[in-house]
Order: C-alpha cells, then structure tokens, then sequence
C-alpha cells in the first residue's frame, strides 16, 4: 500500500513541474524604432533626384508622397528613391508596426522651377514655338480647358499652336518625368475703330483690341470702369511698344457673365466715341 501512494505522489509531482513549463509565456517581439539615414524634417539638394536608406525598423516598408505630383517615390531592397517633380515633396516611410518618418525634400535644381508660356496670336493663323526649356524635354500636350486652339509638339520639342476660332485656351506641357509647366494660347479678335460707334459680339473668356483710328490720340475710358462682363479693360497708348495708334484691350470675364456694355471714351481734344461689346 506505501508502495502505490509513493509512486502516486511521484507522479503528481511529475505532472505538476510539465504543467508549470507550460505556463511559461513566450518572450513578446521588441519594436524596433524606424530609422533613416536622414534626419527627418527639411532637406536641401541641387538635384532632381534624391535617395536615402532606411537604417533599421520593423519591415514590411511603404513610402509615399503628400502629392503625387510632386515626386515619385519607391523602395528597393533598404533604399528610399525619390525622382522630384517639383522643388519640394513631402516623402514618408512607414513600418509594418505603423512607425513612420517623413523628411521634406527642397531642390533648386533649374529645371523645377515653376515654369508659365504664353501665347497671343490672330485668329486663323499659326505659330511655332521653338523656346520651350523646362524640365528634361521629351514633351507632350495635355488640354485643360477651351476650344479656340490646337497645340501640337513637332520636332526638336517645339510646339505648333493652330488658332482655331476667338477665344482662351488652357494646356499644361508635362516633360517625360511629368513636370508641368502652364501654357495660355490667346486667340484675339481685331477690330478699328473709325467712327463715334463700335459694335462687337464677344463670348466669355476672350481678348478683344480695338484699333482707335480717329481723333487726335491719348484716348481715355471715361466714367464707370467695372463691369460684370469684363475680367479686365486697358489702354494702351500709341507710344507704348510704338504703337501707331491708341489700342483698347478688353478681356471678357471667364465665368459665364452675359449682357452688353457700352464703353464710353474720350480723346485729349474731347472727342468720344463708344465701343458696345455684347456676351451672348
């Protein structure tokens, strides 16, 4: 009977020591703090293209860009490489363990500088372009908006504006890296004025010069100068750009402001004359 109970309490004992192993937890995986070669905040380059590493962290890494038309960014292998769009992108890298690290990249390398062209050119004629330099070349068209030219790239990257009908066009020239530089196409309408009267039917988002070819010259627009229908209204001297006569620049207003206005005006020998322009 000793025999049985020893061996019992040798058994319990025995069971209790592999249950006690069991109950040992597992060590929990230390975080490890992301790190980069840079420090994150503001960073200065002369380049166009930008690339650090990632020190240590947790894997699994991300990178992305704030705007996506400001850079592109990708991971390979432990390295960050940023190809810069514009002169400043906001880069940010993330862990699997959701640690992240942003760095702002700064270049002033030339060719990122914000880059605008453009063009006034008569209706039904065309032009070439041959001093676009922004960027790296190899460009292309893209339209944003209006119909009263057609621009085309050609050879040696210059650019073909078409004048189509009176009116404002709006493209954005993109390199073959995607920086953008603006172009504004102008397709004006000419007219003279001979007479005390003028009437002009314009449409919305238009440049219109009226040639004044009477009285004794330093015309002035006389009386009320704002007016819903015009996004801006200048006269131009004979004398600016040798000019031969006193020029009246009306510019219609882009949103879709109807009517008809009459602009009175007033030469230096108190002549008038007044020019109607109606936005239909």
């Amino acid at each position: 009977m000793k025999k049985v109970l020893i061996l019992l309490f040798i058994s319990s004992l025995l069971a209790g020591c592999s249950t006690k192993d069991d109950l040992i937890a597992e060590p929990e995986a230390i975080k490890k703090e992301l790190s980069l070669s840079v420090k994150p905040g503001q960073i200065y380059t002369n380049n166009i293209d930008f690339e650090f590493e990632i020190l240590d962290g947790n894997g699994g890494y991300t990178v992305s860009v704030s705007n996506d038309e400001d850079a592109r960014a990708t991971i390979e292998g432990n390295k960050v490489k940023v190809n810069l769009l514009r002169s400043t992108a906001s880069v940010t890298v993330t862990d699997k363990d959701d640690q992240s690290a942003s760095v702002v990249i700064n270049s002033s390398a030339k060719s990122l500088i914000p880059s605008g062209y453009g063009i006034f050119i008569d209706n039904g004629t065309s032009y070439t372009m041959k001093d676009i330099s922004f960027g790296e070349g190899g460009y292309t068209i893209e339209k944003i908006k209006g119909t009263s030219a057609e621009v085309v790239v050609v050879e040696n990257d210059e650019l073909k504006v078409i004048a189509l009908k009176p009116g404002n066009s709006y493209y954005n020239i993109v390199d073959k890296r995607g920086t953008k530089a603006k172009f504004e196409v102008y397709v004006t309408t000419t007219y003279d004025l001979s007479s005390k009267n003028l009437e002009i039917a314009a449409i919305n988002d238009q440049i219109i010069s009226v040639i004044i070819k009477q009285g004794v010259g330093d015309w002035k627009i006389v009386g009320e100068q704002s007016y819903p229908i015009f996004k801006k209204l200048t006269m131009i001297s004979k004398g600016d750009k040798d000019k031969k006569y006193d020029i009246l620049n009306i510019a219609t207003s882009e949103n879709e402001a109807k009517g008809s206005i009459t602009i009175p005006l007033q030469d230096k020998a108190g002549n008038t004359a007044y020019v109607t322009v109606n936005v239909r």
